[in-house]
């Protein structure tokens, strides 16, 4: 008999009530701003970040969950009597946090030998960021609950994941620039063009497109997620900074397109924050096997 924690770091950005409502633990990241140390969700939000960003021009910095807070979470499962923890975690081209899932792994036996074949533990790299995380970890709670194996659940995200893209649109340069997602020849041009970027996520970052003024920018994501799709019925998710306007246009599109509306749609958090700026449009989906 197993009992299975789905356990994800905050950059899925799965707010406390839907952490709440879909029985999934987040654990959180950190926030460096002004030189003081934050805790992402508890004591930071997406909203202060763009505040401090327009007061002082500096872009915070984020830090990954550690090893040790992981081992934390992990013996916290085993006390609460899970048998297993699917550990899915942000980007692995983008973040230590993978491998400090893993490396907790390892050190929990040491660290706690009563726990040796005690607790198992599934560590997922999601590729990707934001509600492209939470979406299946959503899926993967109501697999588990309909019976299937901890390892067999793992290794369907594992697919999942690998075979996702993420697609992100830039109103404005700004934030892309300074966390170095964009390099800044490309964004000098683009800010002088009035080029708007769109940025594919499945793994690593590539431009696939890139438009010319604000206007075009939600039609051209419409186009390319029908392009891109697997399946254009498929199941979606849609985020945005601080322009939801701009996300419900964008649902809207696809769904006139496709006939389906997102699974999730709503704001990014702080730590996807501070690398794509207030004004930004993300859809996540499964893309056809030719698409890279």
């Amino acid at each position: 008999m197993y009992k299975t924690l789905v356990l994800c770091d905050s950059v899925c950005d799965m707010s406390f009530e839907q952490e709440k409502k879909f029985g999934i633990r987040v654990v959180n990241c950190g926030v460096e701003m002004g030189g003081l140390p934050y805790v992402d969700r508890v004591e930071v939000d997406s909203a202060r970040i763009y505040a401090e960003v327009e007061r002082t021009g500096q872009l915070p910095h984020t830090s990954q969950v550690t090893a040790l807070q992981f081992v934390e979470e992990y013996l916290q499962a085993a006390k609460e009597g899970y048998t297993d923890v699917i550990c899915i975690t942000m980007n692995a081209r983008g973040s230590g946090t993978y491998a400090a899932a893993l490396q907790a792994v390892e050190l929990l036996p040491e660290e706690y030998p009563a726990l040796r074949g005690r607790l198992k533990v599934h560590v997922v790299d999601s590729t990707t960021y934001s509600y492209v995380i939470a979406m299946p970890a959503v899926m993967a709670v109501e697999r588990l609950r309909k019976g299937e194996a901890p390892a067999d659940v793992a290794a369907w995200l594992q697919d999942w994941y690998r075979h996702s893209v993420t697609l992100v649109g830039l109103y404005s340069l700004q934030y892309a620039k300074k966390s170095g997602r964009l390099n800044a020849c490309a964004a000098l041009v683009g800010e002088v063009l009035g080029l708007k970027p769109v940025l594919s996520i499945a793994g690593e970052n590539k431009m696939v497109a890139k438009v010319r003024g604000d206007r075009n920018l939600i039609p051209k994501m419409a186009q390319l997620y029908i392009e891109m799709a697997q399946d254009v019925k498929g199941d979606y998710i849609i985020a945005y900074g601080n322009n939801p306007e701009q996300g419900k246009e964008l649902a809207a599109a696809i769904k006139k397109l496709s006939g389906r509306a997102p699974v999730f749609i709503g704001p990014i958090g702080p730590c996807v924050a501070i690398n794509a700026g207030p004004r930004m449009l993300g859809i996540g989906f499964l893309r056809r096997d030719s698409q890279a």
